[in-house]
């Protein structure tokens, strides 16, 4: 092992981000690993992290580790602390190591658990019952550990027969020198009887549960297993936040968790606490991280087939993200041009390059027809030919040929991550022109319903897209109408005052095929000017009120800190409340008193009842002319309240698109 050479910057990109929770489990692994990881400390948060390598003689290269520990337990703290880290530091895997205790029969102090999946057990959870009576009903998170990571160290011991045997073998030195005869013959009369040999147990649809509680009662352990989920193994307090906190990010990184075993989540964990003190606690770590050790020396951390290739091109080409979810594309050939036999060769390739700038921007595009005569198609194909995270949602009638086309185009462009939804409507009522006609422009009109925004390509007035078009007007969703074929596109770029409201889009990149490759920073440009316009009126906002949930506080902090550096104060609702007042009462004043609310929604934001009171009376004082709206939408949940989905929303899935669009909506536009 032996340290990262030292840069100025705080950013850089490492193999390995390694979650330790507390300060005694972080003792063992600096211990562990060495002196030559060096500690560093983030300039604009108390957190300070260590870096160093792991050498891999199998794979003949060091892997660049980073080791954060967070200093609390729980999930809420994991999260956060785990967004950030893999902001900053772009880590290819994240690992979570810790201890855990054993609900298992098969599991017991001093193993090592690698967990098929983590159950976030208490997430989405509601009360039931009557009277003094009452239970939980649950259904909770579910996160998958990275397949690739999981099957490598299901197989260690026949893949890697030298190296596994040393890891078994130090775990069995280390437990005869922590564990004394004594403290395993005061357990045995205790009733707690071991086997007195550490395992590793991997995978085989075994459950770790992961939330807010320690267990320490029978009940607990039969309540979790009867109710919960009969699969979980172990339980603990922060891998669900590593592995949410992974999931968001494109492309998100491999998460895996490493327990070690440290007691027993029932009553026999106050047994092992009084006779071992924290022998075991100390020998589950050292195991767990043995193991961490022992799979990167062997190579196990290896990307995935391809992962390489693509993350060698996103280093290379820094696309605009886009800040709209779902992009709406309608249009076709219309007859217009000089050239009307060239007409269909360069609808195709403009959707091709349409398809590629949305897929690359991560917008979700949203097209109706499969067949290859449409927009529709070549836009996919445009798409999924970018091999890039991302979804296609269809919206079509019901109808076994339309299905087979689905089913054709599918096996044609799909690749793993590439998501395709299927949303299906009444199919025609008759084999004829008119009943498929009315089909069509029923799906055509729902999926207007679920666009953020809409690209127009051409397209016959006396089709439907000139009806749609119209529509999207009346709702004030953003057009983006390219005019180089004409037709219905070119009659919704006539339509519009370009240079009074939108003084900042150079409108000839409308005119030329090349232009669509800038549909991500027009998208942008018309989202923002909306949302901006809204509150233009009453010059340049003094105050914004920050409406987020617990779990967001990060981003909130980092949006905060922006709009504090444009001059504006930011107002918080748990930095408002009074000892002398409600909380509620408290929170609607210091609303009251904003310009701005600016609300995160997010999954979290969804199911919290404090955070929906505040988007109650931010919508109710937008309606009175009172107080301005900014939507941000930090995860593509989708937006529950029917007031706020009239609201146009900011997605930001992609952190970085934070500082930009604030400052555009501080910008006052120009004005001719």
């Amino acid at each position: 092992m032996r340290d990262i050479e030292d840069n100025d910057g705080v950013e850089q990109e490492i193999d390995i981000l390694l979650y330790i929770a507390l300060s005694e489990e972080m003792e063992t692994v600096i211990a562990f690993l060495g002196d030559c990881f060096k500690p560093r400390e983030l300039p604009d948060v108390a957190l300070t992290w260590f870096s160093g390598t792991i050498h891999s003689p199998e794979r003949r290269k060091s892997y660049r580790v980073a080791v954060v520990a967070a200093g609390k337990m729980g999930n809420t703290r994991s999260a956060n602390i785990a967004s950030l880290a893999i902001e900053k530091l772009k880590p290819t895997d994240v690992v979570v190591i810790g201890i855990a205790g054993s609900l298992s029969k098969d599991l017991e102090p001093g193993d090592v658990f690698v967990p098929d999946s983590v159950n976030e057990y208490l997430a989405n959870s509601a009360s039931m019952g009557e009277g003094e009576a009452w239970t939980l009903d649950t259904s909770g998170n579910h996160f998958q550990t990275a397949h690739r990571l999981l099957d490598r160290l299901q197989n260690f011991q026949h893949t890697r027969k030298a190296q596994f045997s040393k890891w078994h073998e130090d775990t069995q030195r280390r437990r005869s020198e922590a564990i004394a005869t004594t403290i395993d013959e005061a357990l045995d009369a205790a009733g707690v009887h071991l086997r007195g040999q550490c395992n590793l147990v991997v995978g085989d649809d075994r459950k770790l549960a992961s939330g807010p509680t320690v267990g320490k009662g029978k009940a607990f352990l039969t309540w979790m297993k009867k109710q919960v989920d009969r699969k979980i193994a172990a339980m603990e307090m922060e891998s669900a936040g590593i592995f949410d906190a992974g999931s968001i990010r494109t492309p998100a990184p491999r998460v895996t968790a490493i327990r070690g075993i440290s007691d027993y989540a029932d009553e026999r964990k106050d047994t092992i606490e009084k006779v071992a003190k924290n022998a075991f606690r100390a020998l589950s770590m050292c195991n767990a991280l043995s193991l961490f050790v022992a799979s990167v020396e062997a190579g196990f951390f290896e990307p995935d087939v391809g992962r390489e290739v693509e993350a060698a091109k996103s280093a290379q080409v820094s696309f605009l993200k886009s800040a709209v979810k779902s992009i709406f594309v309608i249009g076709g050939v219309t007859g217009e041009t000089r050239d009307a036999d060239g007409e269909v060769p360069r609808l195709h390739r403009a959707a091709m390059k349409l398809g590629k700038a949305l897929a690359e921007g991560g917008a979700h595009l949203i097209v109706c027809s499969p067949f290859p005569d449409s927009a529709d198609y070549y836009t996919v194909m445009g798409y999924s030919d970018t091999k890039a995270q991302g979804t296609i949602h269809f919206h079509s009638p019901a109808h076994p040929l339309v299905d087979e086309k689905k089913g054709l185009l599918k096996k044609a462009f799909g690749h793993a991550d590439l998501v395709i939804q299927e949303w299906n409507y009444p199919g025609p009522e008759d084999d004829d022109a008119p009943s498929w006609f009315q089909a069509w422009l029923l799906a055509q009109l729902q999926a207007l319903e679920k666009a953020d925004a809409i690209v127009a390509l051409g397209g016959k007035v006396s089709k439907t897209a000139n009806t749609l078009l119209h529509l999207a007007e009346a709702k004030g969703l953003p057009i983006i109408p390219f005019s180089f074929l004409g037709g219905a596109a070119q009659r919704a770029y006539s339509r519009r005052d370009w240079t009074t409201l939108n003084p900042e889009i150079d409108t000839a990149v409308f005119e030329e095929d090349a232009g669509v490759e800038q549909t991500i920073q027009i998208a942008n440009d018309l989202q923002t000017s909306r949302i901006h316009r809204a509150f233009s009126g009453k010059g340049r906002p003094r105050t914004v009120f920050i409406s987020r949930a617990n779990q967001d506080s990060t981003i909130a902090r980092q949006l905060a800190e922006m709009l504090e550096r444009s001059g504006l104060h930011v107002r918080f609702g748990d930095d408002e409340v009074r000892p002398d007042q409600m909380i509620p009462a408290s929170i609607e004043n210091a609303m009251l008193k904003s310009d701005i609310c600016a609300v995160l929604w997010s999954r979290n934001y969804a199911l919290s009842p404090w955070c929906f009171d505040e988007l109650n009376i931010a919508l109710t004082q937008q309606s009175y002319g009172n107080m301005g709206l900014w939507l941000f939408n930090l995860d593509d949940s989708l937006i529950v309240p029917p007031q706020a989905r009239k609201i146009p929303a900011i997605s930001l899935r992609n952190r970085e698109l934070v500082s930009s669009i604030v400052q555009q909506l501080l910008t006052e536009p120009e004005r001719p």
